[in-house]
């Protein structure tokens, strides 16, 4: 049973799951117990594995970000198609160390998640210093500035923690 001052998040975050599992199923009667019992258990996990805390979203900043994520997502895609159809094939791979204002932690992880949809770039891992490694399908993309763009988004929207 969720503490009185996570009810809130516990009460949203089983709608959520509930809502999916209608969506998922088609919302048929003879599940309904069994979507019950998969958004308790899937709401007892996430408030386990992501207690509820004092940080908002930023509802201003989403269309923005959700925006960013689109672009990015598509652009991936059509380049990296571009770069492999192309006779020769356009690529030239390598790592990149870009620098990062996030805190370590949950904001950083949903960054990372995020940034794995910037065209040509797959985040490797978080350095002592603070900065990203990025794997980059082509190092003259002028990658730095995408992520940049990203993480002044992600910043805004997910009101993320910056260090520094």
């Amino acid at each position: 049973m969720p503490m009185p001052s996570a009810l809130p998040a516990a009460l949203a975050r089983g709608a959520v799951f509930f809502g999916l599992w209608l969506v998922l199923t088609g919302a048929e009667p003879f599940g309904l117990p069994f979507g019950l019992f998969a958004a308790f258990c899937a709401t007892t996990a996430s408030l386990r594995l992501l207690p509820p805390g004092e940080r908002r979203i930023a509802l201003g900043g989403l269309p923005r970000l959700a925006f960013i994520m689109l672009r990015q997502s598509f652009s991936a895609g059509w380049d990296v198609a571009l770069r492999a159809f192309a006779s020769p094939p356009r690529l030239a791979p390598g790592v990149i160390a870009v620098p990062l204002a996030i805190s370590p932690g949950p904001s950083r992880d949903g960054f990372r998640a995020l940034a794995s949809l910037a065209p040509g770039s797959l985040p490797l891992e978080d350095l002592p210093d603070g900065r990203l490694r990025l794997h980059a399908l082509d190092l003259a993309m002028p990658l730095e500035k995408d992520i940049a763009e990203t993480e002044a988004a992600f910043v805004h929207g997910a009101r993320a923690d910056k260090h520094g």
